[in-house]
Parts: structure tokens; sequence; C-alpha cells
């Protein structure tokens, strides 16, 4: 009877979940989810704005948005576009830059949370523009970078605006047109999903140096603003016009092909201008994919330390260092005549956002 009381004997349980696993249960929620949550109590309201939450809950968040994005062909080139209005020009930790297809407005956009913030116009310099946004999570920075060739005088410029702090854009540096001239491709930090810590642009630029030709990367580190001019070592590659500029685990490289094999040298460290001490090899017999034919226009976009990304005509091929394999990219998903991004919705947001007008997001 003693043993039957006592198993009958109610137990004490705390009616209070630690505060540690309401926000791991938080982590894992949707954004929409988590917006209405915002009223439960001060302390959610709190925990819901942390950079450090934030960036937990988009690691754990791979559910895909509503298209809110879709791809369009334009000069032989795929072009990201929200609405008929405004282009997609970078995306970093859930929020997306966007310039106006027909003036100079730009603007900061999360489509998770329907927040908008609008910059000031750009200044209206020429053609060959490049965008792209930063934030640092560490310190909740956030800036935008515009790379513009000022057709009138020949020049390349670099402007910078820092969200909550500057007013208008901020000039950083000019050059020649050699920057963006001979049909290089610019060269920048991966547009990844992450926030970007350790951020930096840069241009390859081929210079005459007497009767020779010299190719240099001009780096920018875009958090304390500091150009660094890096010269190739003479001998590393013979036809310095025919070279690859690309990114390597976010690093500047170069590659060309040399008796069929792909030779790649990586600038390892801008700020100590060292290079790798060996040249990365391998064969491009290996680029063997299906029914698929290498084509005289196979350009080297991407690598990393176990892969390397190739535009073969308007097909991109990924080839498998460790394994040897290659695949074929899909770059987009489709529904009907339509072909949309992958988005990963985030709660991140700055000082200064509106919730958008539905007009405006229509």
């Amino acid at each position: 009877m003693c043993y039957y009381q006592r198993r009958k004997r109610p137990t004490q349980v705390s009616s209070e979940l630690p505060f540690e696993i309401i926000s791991e249960i938080l982590s894992w929620l949707p954004v929409l989810s988590l917006l209405r949550f915002k009223c439960v109590c001060k302390q959610w309201f709190l925990l819901l704005q942390d950079y450090k939450f934030i960036a937990k809950h988009s690691d754990r968040t791979r559910c895909i948005l509503s298209p809110y994005y879709h791809c369009e062909w334009e000069n032989k080139s795929i072009v990201t576009v929200s609405d008929k209005k405004f282009e997609l020009k970078g995306y970093c930790s859930g929020l997306s830059l966007e310039k106006s297809t027909t003036s100079q407005v730009c603007r900061i956009r999360n489509p998770a949370t329907c927040k908008v913030l609008y910059l000031p116009d750009a200044h209206d310099e020429g053609s060959k523009e490049l965008m792209d946004l930063g934030l640092n999570s560490l310190t909740g920075e956030c800036k935008v970078f515009r790379v513009y060739l000022d057709t009138a005088q020949e020049q390349v410029g670099i402007e910078v605006i820092t969200i909550g702090k500057d007013e208008m854009w901020r000039p950083l540096h000019k050059q020649n047109k050699n920057w963006l001239g001979r049909g290089k491709p610019v060269l920048k930090q991966s547009r990844c999903g992450a926030d970007k810590v350790e951020w930096a642009l840069h241009l390859p630029e081929i210079i005459t140096e007497g009767r020779k030709l010299c190719l240099q990367i001009h780096s920018l580190d875009l958090w304390s603003e500091r150009l660094t001019t890096t010269t190739l070592p003479q001998g590393a590659f013979v036809d310095l016009e025919n070279l690859w500029p690309f990114l390597w685990d976010n690093r500047p490289a170069i590659a060309d092909i040399v008796g069929g094999d792909l030779h790649i040298l990586v600038l390892v460290d801008f700020k100590e201008h060292k290079w790798s001490q060996n040249k990365i090899i391998f064969p491009l017999k290996n680029l063997e994919v299906d029914d698929t034919i290498l084509t005289d226009k196979l350009v080297l976009i991407q690598g990393r330390s176990n892969q390397l990304v190739f535009l073969n005509g308007e097909q991109l091929i990924s080839y498998d260092i460790e394994k040897k394999t290659v695949k074929k990219l899909i770059m987009k998903t489709q529904v009907g005549d339509r072909k949309f991004t992958v988005y990963m919705p985030s709660l991140m947001s700055l000082k200064g956002m509106r919730t958008e007008s539905k007009t405006m997001s229509s």
C-alpha cells in the first residue's frame, strides 16, 4: 500500500521552461511565426533582434520563401529582378540590395519581413556598374559599395555608403578605365548568404611596364576602406591577355590553360601581397559530362578547395576535385514560364527600415 501511495503522489514540475530552451526552440521556427512572437514579451522581442540569434536562425531555417525574385536573360547574362521596376544587385544575411531599372534609386529590402530602406540616389556615371551589400554581424555595421565607369572622364570610380552613418555616397578611389577594360570581369567577394565579416573588392588591371605587360590586382578592404595593390609574379604566366581572374575560396586567383591543363595561382593574402607557392593544376580532359560538349566560351568563374565551377556557354558545370566527378548545376527553379531564384528568409533588420506598402511589394 505504501508503495502504491508513493507512486500516486504527484511530482512537482516547474511551469516555466528555462529561457535557453525557449531560445533554442524559437531558432527552428519560420520567420513569419517569429514576427508574431515579437509581441509576446519584451524578452522575446529583444531576443528576436539579437544578431547572434538571427545568425543561428538563418543557419537552421532552410525553407524557401515564396518566389520574390525571378531570373531573366539580358544581353546573354542572367538578371535577377524582384519586379519589373527593381533589379537584384546584391544579397547578404537575408537582406537584398535592389536598384531601379529606370532611375538611380537604390533600396535595401528584406522580403521575409516586408521591410525596406531607401538609399540616396547613386550618381549617374555611365555604364558597367557593379554593386554589392555587406553586413558584419560582429559589429552590426552594414555597407553598400558601388563601382562604376565614368565614360566622360574614362575613369573607374568606387563609392560607398555606411547605413545609419552616411547621408550620401562617399567617393573612395578613382583609377583609369583599365580596371573594367580589356573584357576582364571584376573580381569581388561572392554573394554568399551569410554575413561578410571579411569583405573585400578585387579589381584586376593589365598595365604596361616598359615593353612588357604586367597584371595587378587592386584589393579594397570594404570595412577599413584601405586599398592595396599586388603584382602578379613575373613569369608566372606567359599570355596575360587571356588569363581568367576569378575567386578561389573567396580569394582572388588567376588561371590559364597550359598544354591542356588548367593552371591556377591564388593570392592567399592580399594585405601581405602573398601568392601561393605552387600552382594548382588539373587536366581539362576530366571535364567530360554526359552529352555536354565543351565550347570555346568555357570560362572558370569560381573555385574552392574541393570544387571548380565553369560557365560553358549558358550552362554551369561543377567539377569535384576530390572525387574527380562532373555535374551540371541548376541555378534556378522554374514555375510555369518564370524562373525563380532560391532565397533564404531572415529576421535581419537595419535602423531606418520601414514596412513596405502593398503597392510596392506587389
